[in-house]
């Protein structure tokens, strides 16, 4: 079986941007870019795309930890596993990244960052594809910075299937993984249930404190999503899904002695997230539509603070319609409507309509090669802003006379709208606020495994929080003056050795931002790299090791001493698993291996060496 994983390693490290020549890739279908099934080779957008098996040889707990090894994203965690986090994508903060679970939005209106990415567990997904740069002409607000759609495992073959898993570790970490399936030709049905339970270790340390002298931040998740599906017939599908996170996470809140905040015993929070709805779709050959109705309810309970609840809801409904109307073209249309609720102090909600189209014209044989032409546009409808038209261009070409070489071109605009706390918050908000607008451009160069992207974004009218009395913490947020730019280089190059069996990747972020008054925006490393190596030469075998680099950011000006920079640092994390048979693997890991002392966030704790092992069981 290991043998088998290297090779396809191998054939995809060697054979990855070959465009014209990779079957293979021709065979990996993504959604994302533009709302239609099409292969990679198809899509002009930067996509990365990772599926279940790098999920479980990389070992990560949650959807951030594994994130932030991919080229331009960056992870920001206060404290350990379940404490609030965000995920960079080329700078732009997390609340400007459109997440969906399965489809459906996991943004949470009531939240200041977006998704909640701390509570997203990786054992019930099957594969994530990742779309860099402004999305709104095809997926609307929340997407100016990129989209990140997260498909869970179905049932893919006949029958009854189940995986068992287990997993002990430091902090008296336990998961615990079920995962069922059953399929037959008319009805598919499956069932995942995840447990992560851990004492974790402070949220808060004082500067120069040792974390083991302050009480245990712990944190538990309870995970499940059901799937169902009917074949009405041969071209008919219906589908019902339902997705469920229940999860409570001690943290340490303000104190102004840095002590007592990291021995704070009573600051918890309890949140549950459910994400269900219904789909019927209709194929016939390359022509297809979908109705679906979708919705995603989100409360956060906290133990104590100025506001102690936050309630709020997403209903969404939609149809899409794709057509193949020439050989190598392919049209998408759609309507959606959705409303967006936060209960509780704000009790207020705002609606939004929206329609969009995207294109994608694939033309042969021109200028000695292919090329592939993308439009999507999309006008949407508030009731509580102004109107907006957005789109997006694309063009890549394949060269036919230099075998694995093909260029890239993504011109785009996008925005985002306040969110209902940003508007009416009794302390903080601002009901003049006005959408951001977001401008963004990449081109990318690849050969053979090799791939540099330059890109450029703007972010006009940017909201933020402006404090006005630094005594009280007092202020609103607003609408920044000027643009603040992100701009940057991306490298990345994967390649395998089949002498020794080895199969390596590396990626480095150049990333420079700027406020309209030139500053550097902070928590953002100007420098990041990534290098994995997984060895597969010992029989039923795979050794991995990941070295993750985190260069000099700016600190905020609410962080301790906002006139030093974040020390650079580098994180060494080793993985090892072993394949008994064909239904049992062993596997272990050590994150943090070198015991590095770093901090992500000033006066909060990062994990030190850590050691983590388990077990899978396929029954079936």
């Amino acid at each position: 079986m290991q043998k088998i994983r290297f090779s396809l390693l191998l054939s995809t490290a060697l054979t990855a941007v070959a465009y014209a020549q990779s079957a293979q890739l021709q065979d990996i279908v993504v959604t994302t870019p533009l709302k239609s099934p099409l292969s990679l080779q198809s899509v002009t957008a930067n996509v990365d795309v990772i599926d279940h098996e790098d999920i479980e040889e990389r070992g990560y707990d949650t959807l951030g930890e594994l994130l932030a090894t991919r080229a331009g994203l960056q992870m920001i965690r206060n404290g350990g596993p379940g404490k609030s986090t965000s995920v960079m994508v080329r700078g732009m903060d997390s609340k400007r990244v459109l997440v969906l679970v399965d489809g459906v939005r996991y943004n949470d209106p009531t939240s200041l960052s977006g998704a909640q990415f701390e509570h997203l567990l990786l054992d019930d997904v099957a594969r994530i594809e990742i779309v860099k740069g402004p999305q709104s002409g095809i997926w609307g607000a929340d997407a100016s910075a990129g989209v990140i759609n997260i498909i869970t495992k179905s049932a893919e073959k006949k029958g009854l299937h189940a995986t068992l898993g287990a997993e002990y570790g430091s902090y008296n970490t336990q998961r615990y993984y079920l995962g069922s399936g059953y399929k037959n030709e008319k009805f598919d049905m499956s069932l995942n249930f995840e447990r992560y339970d851990t004492d974790g270790f402070s949220a808060k340390v004082p500067q120069g404190g040792n974390v083991d002298d302050f009480e245990d931040d712990a944190y538990t998740n309870n995970t499940t999503d059901l799937k169902l599906g009917v074949n009405i017939t041969e071209n008919d599908r219906v589908e019902g899904f339902f997705n469920y996170i229940d999860a409570d996470s001690d943290y340490d809140g303000y104190n102004s002695d840095p002590v007592a905040a990291a021995n704070d015993a009573t600051s918890s929070v309890k949140s549950k997230e459910k994400f269900y709805g219904v789909r019927y779709s209709h194929a016939l050959d390359k022509n297809s539509f979908k109705l679906y109705l979708n919705r995603s309810d989100f409360s956060r309970e906290y133990s104590k603070g100025f506001s102690k609840n936050f309630d709020g809801s997403v209903d969404e409904a939609g149809f899409n319609a794709t057509a193949a109307y020439a050989k190598n073209a392919v049209l998408t249309a759609g309507l959606d409507y959705k409303k967006f609720t936060h209960k509780n102090k704000i009790d207020n909600d705002f609606t939004n309509q929206g329609i969009f189209l995207t294109n994608t014209n694939t033309f042969d044989g021109l200028l000695a090669g292919k090329t592939v032409f993308s439009q999507a546009i999309r006008y949407d409808k508030y009731d509580a802003f102004d109107n907006r038209l957005t789109y997006k261009i694309g063009l890549k070409h394949i060269h036919e006379n230099i075998e694995g070489f093909w260029t890239s071109v993504n011109y785009a605009t996008g925005y985002n709208v306040p969110t209902l706390y940003q508007l009416y918050d009794g302390f903080a908000g601002n009901a003049n606020l006005k959408p951001e607008k977001t401008t963004g451009f990449d081109i990318t160069a690849a050969y053979k495994g090799f791939e540099l992207t330059w890109f450029h974004n703007k972010i006009k009218d940017m909201i933020d929080y402006v404090t006005t009395d630094f005594t009280t913490f007092a202020g609103e947020y607003q609408n920044l003056p000027g643009e603040s730019t992100f701009k940057g280089v991306e490298v990345s190059y994967e390649n395998a050795l089949e002498s020794i069996d080895l199969a390596y990747s590396f990626n480095y972020t150049w990333l420079k931002t700027e406020d309209d008054k030139g500053k550097e925006l902070p928590r953002r490393a100007k420098h990041t790299a990534n290098l994995a190596l997984d060895y597969y030469g010992l029989p039923n075998t795979h050794l991995g090791t990941l070295l993750h680099y985190v260069g000099k950011r700016k600190k905020s000006i609410y962080d301790a001493d906002p006139t030093k920079d974040y020390e650079a640092y580098t994180l060494v994390d080793l993985t090892a698993d072993y394949r008994l048979n064909d239904r049992l693997k062993l596997y272990a890991r050590v994150e943090n291996a070198l015991d590095k002392d770093y901090q992500n966030v000033t006066g909060y704790a990062t994990a030190q060496r850590s050691f983590y092992a388990g077990l899978r069981y396929r029954i079936k």
